[in-house]
């Protein structure tokens, strides 16, 4: 059942009015819907994807209601189709015909139901010096601390020569700001200048995911990273999270930083529809659409 994001089915997380926007397609099963965008590349050659910035589609459920929402996905008419399943996707499902499949991967820390997160002692110990000798942590929902985020998120993608589509996030990030179900994770030094932040996202599946983030190349910034995602995990587990989503990097560096928290490496399925002449046409994109995980 394909609806348009308007659809008030359901009201938090990648598969949300908030994120879609105007250009999300929902499709429902029981009570699991799955968001993608509806878009179109070079403005010719219709595009169905896992919506910009989002981890993945927001695939759960059981075994049957997944594969009748994917069945639903995969026949939409589309030219082009990037569809990242997420962590939850059962293994036993298989990819469709003529699609292509890459095993991409995210991190994640665990935490029993009335536990804590397990971070190792070297993360402690950077994010405490960060705040006895350094600065502060402030978790905020206006719209001054999602100013920050973007700011940073943008400054740090521009430094890696990376384009950060600046207008896009904007708009996302204007939606987002009001949402309960996201917060903001700002690092200040002893100025009081704002040195790392992060956005992150609760969704339905008790699960918080680091959306996005930065930070200002600095003395403390690296430890400032550090306090600012043990605080996010500490808001998350306020909020009865029991998953705890980096978001994965192909960057080996950020992969390892990520790691360095206790995070797993979690595999995730991207499935890739395309016109046999799309590859030769389009090679830059077809191998950033099909770039797999270094772990797989």
């Amino acid at each position: 059942m394909a609806l348009l994001a308007s659809s008030p089915s359901q009201q938090s997380g990648f598969a949300s009015c908030a994120w879609l926007g105007d250009q999300g397609v929902l499709f429902q099963c029981s009570d699991v819907t799955v968001g993608l965008t509806k878009t179109s590349l070079k403005g010719i050659f219709s595009l169905l994807c896992t919506p910009p910035w989002a981890l993945h589609i927001g695939l759960d459920g059981n075994q049957s209601t997944q594969r009748t929402l994917l069945s639903q996905c995969t026949t939409a008419s589309s030219v082009l189709c990037v569809l990242d399943l997420g962590p939850a996707a059962h293994e036993n499902i298989q990819t469709p015909q003529g699609w292509c499949e890459v095993i991409r991967h995210t991190r994640q820390c665990q935490r029993p139901a009335h536990g804590v997160w397990s971070i190792g002692k070297s993360r402690q110990k950077q994010a405490t010096r960060f705040l006895q000798d350094e600065g502060s942590i402030d978790i905020r929902q206006d719209e001054d601390a999602w100013t920050a985020v973007m700011s940073l998120h943008k400054l740090s993608r521009a430094r890696k020569s990376l384009a950060h589509h600046g207008k896009e996030l904007a708009d996302l990030v204007a939606r987002l700001k009001s949402q309960p179900w996201t917060f903001a994770v700002l690092a200040h030094d002893r100025e009081g200048h704002c040195v790392a932040s992060g956005g992150f996202v609760v969704l339905p599946n008790s699960t918080c995911v680091y959306a996005f983030g930065g930070q200002v190349r600095s003395n403390s910034s690296g430890r400032a990273s550090v306090a600012m995602l043990l605080a996010a995990m500490e808001e998350a587990k306020s909020r009865g999270c029991t998953t705890f989503d980096f978001g994965g990097s192909q960057d080996v560096g950020v992969d390892q930083f990520y790691a360095e928290f206790g995070a797993d490496v979690v595999p995730m399925r991207r499935w890739v529809k395309a016109p046999w002449w799309f590859q030769k046409c389009f090679p830059a994109l077809w191998s950033t659409w099909t770039k797999s995980s270094p772990h797989f």
